[in-house]
């Protein structure tokens, strides 16, 4: 029988949104264990399923207790055994787009969006959260904020996004926000696909507020990439703030679903006190069903890095007693696991929404063989995480200390001090009165996450003119 080498552990919250990322799926690495090579003898893609969620699956336990007959559709086998609390974990027929997209060097437009659903209609429209630098949306003209209406003149439908958002290069009508409605303007631009990549440092800058250096940072993906690429790049952003003298630090998390928990170690352990780090204090504690638990402490004993993730020394280190973390209901995963793990060590001030609510983590399990003989992978959550006070099962997410809406109909280019959310947290810094008006803000939609489960009853407030 031959040794798994090599899983993929993933903390991320998998969102469909436009045109970002192609596939919506970004697994990310962590070289974790040896395991038995599980499942890669089984007779057909039911029975693979059904072998590696008798060994990994948190909630193994729930799994039925025969094995299928073979006849099944894989992915609607796969989603029938899930547990009925289990919203994360989901199959692709795509493994090898999957193990691409780790690189952080993927085909696609480049940008993110969110998506709202206008009343009493299945029509939506997409706001750009961001774009990447050099992207072929950029190049197009696409910019944070921009309202779409329209792809290739068709309206966006609950029931045609999939399709259109899918296509290698498309043309998108602009909308224009007036206050109370969303019309449609002349603006059209058009987008193709290239070869981009994901740097998930999209902004840092350090500014001036009342004498006192502050870093802004703005990270949307726990990505390492091939050859610790893109941890380097964080590292970078974070030793050029450090060199330039801060001693105060916002980190903009609104848009970052996840990754690696190895890359959320590291920027923990750049943003906590220098004695917490020195003395590797535990970040969080991972929990799995009864099976890996033992495996992981009979072969690694009570300190395995799989059981527990600890600070760890870096020469980036920021050694702050606060850190500013603006968060959205896009914060999830990696992201919260930052958040929960640093708050029993340093006074960390959540600015904005509650978060996602996701403490759990997977594996991307894929054929063994070589070759492959079938390019399925399934991404089962295998553990559950608590930060070292015990704190987990935020089922509604981590609650903010200061309660703000990211309306992005109003959203401002990243830096931008009218930007509310860096705004309260400059004026936090600054010792200034935080206004009412200003923690009163709401958005005038609450956007659609998982658009294959929309619920029209919760159809937001906009009208098309």
């Amino acid at each position: 029988m031959k040794i798994r080498e090599k899983l993929l552990l993933v903390f991320l919250l998998v969102f469909i949104s436009q045109a970002c990322k192609d596939q919506e799926v970004l697994p990310n690495e962590q070289a974790t264990s040896i395991f038995p090579d599980i499942g890669d003898e089984a007779a057909n893609i039911p029975e693979w399923i059904y072998e590696e969620m008798s060994f990994f699956y948190f909630w193994k336990d729930e799994l039925p207790s025969e094995n299928p007959d073979g006849s099944e559709d894989p992915e609607s086998y796969f989603y029938s055994i899930l547990t009925a609390n289990d919203g994360f974990s989901y199959i692709s027929d795509d493994a090898e787009a999957i193990k691409e997209e780790i690189t952080g060097t993927i085909l696609a437009m480049g940008f993110s969006s969110t998506y709202g659903i206008f009343t009493n209609s299945d029509n939506l429209f997409a706001v750009v959260e961001y774009v990447y630098p050099n992207s072929p949306a950029e190049q197009a003209g696409l910019k944070r904020g921009d309202i779409m209406l329209k792809i290739d003149d068709e309206d966006i439908t609950v029931n045609n996004f999939d399709r259109l958002s899918s296509n290698n290069a498309f043309s998108v009508t602009l909308g224009r926000f007036n206050g109370s409605s969303i019309s449609l303007s002349d603006d059209v631009i058009s987008i193709g696909t290239g070869t981009i990549e994901l740097n998930p440092v999209i902004h840092h800058e350090v500014k001036d507020v009342a004498g006192t250096k502050v870093g802004y940072l703005v990270y949307v993906d726990f990505l390492a990439g091939d050859d610790d690429k893109w941890l380097n790049s964080l590292g970078d952003a974070l030793a050029s703030m450090k060199q330039e003298g801060i001693t105060e630090l916002i980190l903009d998390l609104r848009y970052n679903p996840g990754g690696e928990v190895d890359v959320a170690s590291y920027l923990a352990s750049t943003l906590a006190p220098a004695s917490v780090v020195a003395s590797k204090e535990v970040l969080v504690n991972f929990e799995y069903n009864d099976t890996l638990e033992e495996y992981f402490r009979d072969r690694q004993g009570e300190n395995s890095p799989n059981l527990v993730a600890r600070f760890g020394e870096n020469e980036n280190n920021l050694n702050l007693n606060d850190i500013y973390i603006l968060t959205t209901g896009n914060t999830a995963s990696a992201s919260e696991l930052v958040i929960n793990g640093l708050r029993p060590y340093m006074n960390v001030i959540q600015i904005g929404e509650s978060t996602f609510g996701k403490f759990y983590g997977s594996y991307v399990l894929y054929d063994q063989n070589e070759p492959p003989e079938h390019n399925w992978a399934i991404i089962p959550v295998v553990l559950k995480y608590s930060n070292a006070a015990g704190a987990t099962d935020f089922i509604n997410g981590l609650q903010p200390d200061i309660s703000l809406s990211d309306n992005m109909l109003e959203a401002k280019p990243f830096g931008d001090e009218s930007d509310t959310f860096l705004k309260t947290a400059i004026d936090l810094i600054a010792g200034e009165d935080i206004s009412n008006s200003r923690l009163a803000a709401s958005k005038p939609y609450e956007p659609v996450y998982d658009l294959k489960k929309i619920n029209l009853k919760n159809a937001q407030l906009f009208q098309l003119p």
